[in-house]
């Protein structure tokens, strides 16, 4: 079984997919059109897996990202956004851990309307969906979840684990491009 197939066996087929034209690693994006609800679409990684990236000192993993949208006028910015999520990995080859937020750079961040990315686990689908064995180390597959200054301050203050509890108390739909921030 490949990557594609493990994703297609949770996700349906593949709507469509981009090519990073400057990238010598083969690296696409490819979107599943409502998968898995109805007016989401999730975009996913492919070819960042051919990479082994460092999670300790004495342990490799690799990665696909994964990130369901809805309300999304333009699969473009999402796309552009994969990619660079991409390269900033392959720029160290350090993993991404549970709990991790990656500021975006202005320009990415004011295109998305959000100031960060919380990496998760992807707890929408099935948990065999969040790694895949088939490799020589592990695949992990990082849900990449778009937060606002006030919820990177959160984190910041009090850990990720009070954050991810915060997120199942809310039940926020954290698909949206257009939700409202879980702090006032």
């Amino acid at each position: 079984m490949t990557i594609i197939e493990h994703a297609e066996k949770f996700l349906g087929k593949i709507s469509y997919g981009w090519r990073d034209q400057w990238s010598t690693d083969g690296l696409q994006v490819v979107c599943f059109k409502n998968s898995p609800y109805d007016e989401v679409d999730t975009f996913l990684t492919i070819g960042l897996s051919n990479h082994e990236l460092r999670i300790s000192d004495t342990k490799n993993v690799r990665h696909e990202l994964i990130l369901p949208i809805s309300g999304l006028d333009t699969p473009e910015k999402i796309v552009s956004l994969m990619f660079f999520m991409s390269e900033h990995i392959l720029s160290n080859h350090n993993a991404l851990l549970r709990g991790q937020v990656v500021v975006l750079p202005i320009n990415i961040a004011e295109k998305i309307g959000f100031k960060a990315l919380y990496c998760a686990m992807p707890v929408f689908l099935d948990d065999d969906f969040a790694t895949f064995n088939k490799m020589s180390s592990p695949v992990v597959i990082v849900w990449l979840i778009p937060i606002y200054s006030n919820e990177l301050d959160y984190v910041a203050k009090n850990g990720w684990s009070k954050f991810e509890d915060l997120l199942q108390h809310e039940s926020l739909d954290l698909f949206s491009l257009k939700r409202e921030s879980i702090l006032i």
